[in-house]
């Protein structure tokens, strides 16, 4: 039976390992699913392990995805254009890496943002400069955006992400700015969209933006996984905006996983109820969106 390890750091808790562990008990698939927690300079041993018999790849988890991007002996497009990786699939003992994240922002702005792409708004606001901001970025700039600017609490982390795509979006104004109060509200004022793969607002009741600042009828994307609204999508529909969060882009990207992993078409609504089981949810309170 073919092994596929989840490879993070400091486990807690894993929607990723209960959503395709429904997915392939509703397919059929025998395979078994297993963690590895592995530090940093673990990586490398632990994808030199892959490469041997028995293994179908493995789903990459923080803070790896960057760092696995250097280690496959191929990357997707996607994983290329993000420098990360979040799903590495083994073929003959050659890895290839994906990045399915970026599947999963394609849906989450699909599902708010108008049906015809041409009439996107073409400026936006990052919040975060990990593997998902980097997703983010990757879907604008590809998507014809014509100003992005990337905030992080630590501004060099977000001037690395501009770095890595400084040769795709030179047709464009990308930006890393430092995380203040007045930036913030200067270049929301000028974006329609934003975006938040900070990881702040998980916890109940947090909010990456103070009260008061969102500009009105926002379109916004809050990649917070755990709730169904947290109080930066209230505040953004309270002021005309339309919002989702997170939910909708996780399964998206969830469900091109198994693809990839599995080359069969996922059960999409399986893997919608295990997911809400997974974060308490009722089964319609996930991938919320609204106006």
């Amino acid at each position: 039976m073919l092994r596929l390890p989840i490879i993070g750091q400091s486990f807690t808790h894993s929607a990723a390992e209960a959503v395709q562990r429904a997915a392939l008990e509703a397919a059929r698939v025998e395979l078994v699913i297993e963690r590895w927690e592995r530090r940093p300079h673990q990586l490398a041993d632990a994808m030199a392990e892959l490469r041997g018999a028995g293994f179908a790849g493995a789903l990459i988890e923080a803070p790896h995805k960057e760092k696995t991007a250097g280690l496959v002996n191929a990357l997707s497009d996607d994983a290329r254009s993000t420098g990360a990786v979040n799903l590495v699939v083994r073929d003959r003992g050659r890895l290839r890496g994906h990045n399915t994240d970026v599947d999963g922002v394609r849906a989450g702005l699909a599902a708010i943002l108008p049906k015809v792409q041409g009439r996107w708004p073409r400026q936006a606001v990052v919040l975060g400069a990990g593997g998902g901001a980097r997703a983010v970025v990757s879907v604008l700039i590809s998507s014809g955006f014509l100003r992005v600017a990337v905030f992080n609490r630590h501004l060099h982390r977000a001037e690395a992400l501009v770095a890595h795509f400084a040769r795709s979006a030179k047709h464009m104004e990308l930006r890393a700015l430092p995380w203040h109060e007045t930036i913030l509200e200067a270049e929301l004022a000028r974006a329609r969209l934003l975006i938040n793969a900070s990881g702040i607002g998980a916890e109940a009741g947090s909010s990456p933006i103070p009260a008061g600042m969102l500009p009105a009828d926002l379109f916004l994307l809050d990649l917070v996984l755990n709730h169904e609204t947290t109080p930066l999508m209230r505040e953004a529909k309270e002021r005309g905006g339309t919002v989702a969060n997170g939910q909708a882009s996780f399964l998206a990207g969830s469900e091109a996983t198994f693809r990839l992993i599995v080359d069969q078409e996922p059960p999409s609504e399986v893997m919608r109820a295990a997911l809400a089981i997974e974060l308490g949810l009722p089964e319609e309170g996930t991938a919320v969106v609204g106006d």
